[in-house]
This record gives C-alpha cells, sequence and structure tokens, in this order.
C-alpha cells in the first residue's frame, strides 16, 4: 500500500491531540526545570547567596529549554503521523458511509498496511456486500411486483 504525504487526515481529531501533547510537552518542561533549578539551587545555596545561586540555577538549565525546544516538532510531527494510522480510516469509513447515505456507488474499501482496525474495513465491505445484494434484490422484486400489478390490471 502507498505511504501518506499528508500529515493531518482529519484535523478535527488530531489538532486536539497535538494541543494534549503540547500541554503534556509544557507541563513535563515545568517539572523539569523546577526539579533541575531546586536540586542546583540546593546545591549552591551554600557558597553563594540565595539570589545569586537562584540566577546561576535558572541560566544552568538553557540546555534542557534549548534541547526541549528541539524535540518539540519532532513530538507533534511524530504523534500526527501517528495518528494517521487510526485518523486516516475512521475518515475513509465515515467519507465513504456519507457516500453511501447519498445515494452514490461506492466500492469496498482497505487500509494502509500498519494502519490500526484494519479488521472494520474487512467488516464493512462484509455489509457492504450484504447491503448491495439486498439493494439488487430489492430491485429485483419490485420489478416483478410492478409486472405482476400490471398482469392482475390487465
Amino acid at each position: 500500500m502507498s505511504q501518506r504525504t499528508r500529515i493531518l487526515i482529519d484535523p478535527k481529531v488530531q489538532w486536539p491531540i497535538a494541543g494534549r501533547l503540547l500541554c503534556h510537552w509544557a507541563l513535563f518542561l515545568v517539572c523539569l526545570l523546577s526539579i533541575n533549578t531546586a536540586v542546583r539551587l540546593f546545591a549552591t545555596v551554600v557558597n553563594e547567596p540565595f539570589w545569586e545561586a537562584f540566577q546561576s540555577a535558572l541560566v544552568a538549565q538553557a540546555p534542557i529549554v534549548i534541547v526541549m525546544f528541539i524535540l518539540l516538532p519532532v513530538f507533534l510531527r511524530d504523534t500526527l503521523v501517528m495518528s494517521n494510522r487510526f485518523a486516516g480510516p475512521m475518515y475513509r469509513i465515515r467519507s465513504t458511509l456519507s457516500q453511501l447515505s447519498s445515494g452514490k456507488s461506492v466500492s469496498s474499501i482497505s487500509f494502509r498496511e500498519g494502519d490500526f482496525w484494519l479488521e472494520v474495513a474487512k467488516e464493512f465491505n462484509v455489509v457492504l456486500d450484504q447491503y448491495e445484494s439486498l439493494k439488487r434484490e430489492n430491485e429485483r422484486l419490485r420489478v416483478e411486483l410492478k409486472k405482476s400489478d400490471e398482469s392482475l390490471s390487465v
């Protein structure tokens, strides 16, 4: 199967996931900086005045902040790409059901290798086959009924 080229398949689903990741990342950063600053402050406050120890402890956190900001786009991109594995299949199911409900003809669906819920595509295709079979049978019976009504009215 082909690889997706878009990062966002279903923005209504994927942006909230990215927002949640961003909140978790920010909370982690605050906790990490707080702990590191406190440890450094407690280790150096005996040799320096409190304010100077606090300032040097904050300045010492710069490498951590830089690394965390460099990693943020990596975390976000990876999360969005990974979320494609479930957002893509559900987007495909929703759009196919929408087409089907509006009377359009649809064909069997398949998901990409590595997507979640591969069995959903198989189950959908079974239901689609049953639906198409019932639709054909309904049309056949409608024609028979029409012929029967015409023969009785003659």
